[in-house]
């Protein structure tokens, strides 16, 4: 019996263009989709751009327009990116959408009603002179490690910045030395639903690649914490629950949730049953397709805000997490002008020989190095093999010149459904 087939490839963050560590990381997603469709099973393979959170309102505020053209322009961007991968998305979405936010407010509420998220008061970092409580990135701060100015929220040099030092953090807006003040957020309770997830965890890991068995177990050990699911942004999706006009959706809370979303928009475009993908079933199978720097938010949050349903869900069978793709042997970065864009990359390259490349030499146990000369080396075997394949071909039919052919309709047709 053909399985029913969930695939979700991680959203990229709609700031910045989207570079070959990135399709390093998702590609598996797609050899997945392939696969499984070739041998009949029903896929949907979804993913979309991530269009809310802080450093889209912070890129905007600083080119003078608006989050919406910022996250617009990259959605557009990283859709041509994917489209010239060859990447077969069923549907590729946003979370800017009506139907996101609508089917993402239903579900919030509901696990509001279930008792799975709460309100709590507690000291948060506030600006007096720009009237409004601040994000982590919102604020910078010295470094108590390597004394250089960081935002709040984590510094180049890896330190995590300490309550103490956020205490004495100045506005990133105003410069102003910020205070402490008395904010509500609603958090959600990880605490609570931890054994719940670590049952999860233990049925599925062995299916799991070793850094998110790893990384999934580091957190399990350490004891889930309660997360904030509210902040004091405008750009956002708002929250259904009363007295939070002024906060909008954490946005990973809301964008791990878009894997559900999608899918039951293509179904409900398509004339399937959402239910046949996402409710527990021996016929169903799920993968999520992502870079390590993801993993917990597919291994530990996602499966919780579904358990928090209380309703049934499926979670994810199956963690293709990979390490991380190096250019040069350097991280990439755009700042720095290290690596290679997704367009860059298809405007010089072979768009099949580059697919193959990152499937061979792929981060898929340790992080991995792309280089150009590596990359011509392989472009050459393949195209020397196959060269030499269809020179013997000819020579063994005793053809000496390559003639005028037309290939046959039947055979294209099916090895067009393979690209």
């Amino acid at each position: 019996m053909n399985k029913n087939i969930l695939i979700g490839g991680a959203w990229p963050y709609a700031n910045s263009s989207l570079h070959l560590g990135h399709i390093a990381a998702l590609i598996s997603g797609d050899v997945l989709a392939r696969y499984h469709r070739q041998i009949g099973d029903n896929v949907i393979y979804v993913s979309g751009t991530d269009c809310h959170g802080t450093p889209i309102t912070q890129r905007a505020k600083k080119e003078g327009v608006s989050p919406r053209e910022i996250s617009s322009k990259y959605h557009e961007e990283f859709c041509k990116s994917f489209e010239k991968m060859q990447f077969s998305y069923d549907l590729y979405s946003k979370t800017d959408t009506d139907y996101h936010k609508e089917e993402v407010k239903k579900i919030f509420r509901k696990m509001y009603d279930n008792g799975y998220i709460y309100e709590k008061i507690e000291p948060n970092v506030y600006c007096g002179k720009c009237n409004k409580f601040l994000a982590d990135r919102d604020i910078k701060i010295v470094c108590s490690e390597c004394n250089e100015e960081t935002n709040g929220e984590q510094c180049d040099c890896g330190h995590t910045p300490t309550g103490q030092e956020l205490e004495n953090s100045k506005c990133s807006y105003c410069g102003e030395k910020t205070i402490m003040k008395d904010d509500k957020n609603l958090y959600i309770a990880l605490s609570k639903l931890q054994p719940k997830i670590e049952e999860f965890v233990k049925k599925n890991k062995n299916n799991w690649r070793k850094n998110a068995q790893n990384e999934t177990e580091k957190y399990l050990k350490l004891g889930l914490l309660d997360r904030a699911v509210t902040r004091d942004l405008s750009w956002g999706v708002e929250i259904p629950v009363e007295g939070y006009d002024d906060k909008r959706m954490y946005v990973w809370i809301e964008a791990v949730l878009g894997y559900y979303t999608t899918a039951k928009r293509y179904c409900e475009e398509n004339g399937l049953n959402v239910d046949d993908w996402w409710k527990e079933s021996d016929n169903a199978k799920m993968y999520m397709a992502h870079g390590k720097d993801n993993i917990m938010f597919h291994s530990l949050i996602l499966p919780g805000l579904l358990l928090a349903l209380d309703s049934n869900y499926k979670l994810p069978d199956t963690m293709v997490s990979s390490e991380f793709l190096n250019f040069n042997e350097q991280k990439f970065s755009k700042s720095k002008g290290i690596g290679m864009t997704v367009l860059e990359a298809v405007e010089n390259l072979d768009v099949n020989t580059l697919r193959f490349y990152l499937m061979k030499n792929g981060p898929e146990k340790k992080d991995t190095n792309f280089t150009i000369e590596d990359y011509t080396a392989i472009h050459n075997e393949i195209t020397n093999k196959l060269g030499n394949f269809i020179n013997r071909t000819l020579k063994y039919k005793g053809i000496t010149n390559i003639p005028e052919g037309k290939m046959d309709e039947n055979i294209k047709e099916r090895l067009m459904k393979f690209l």
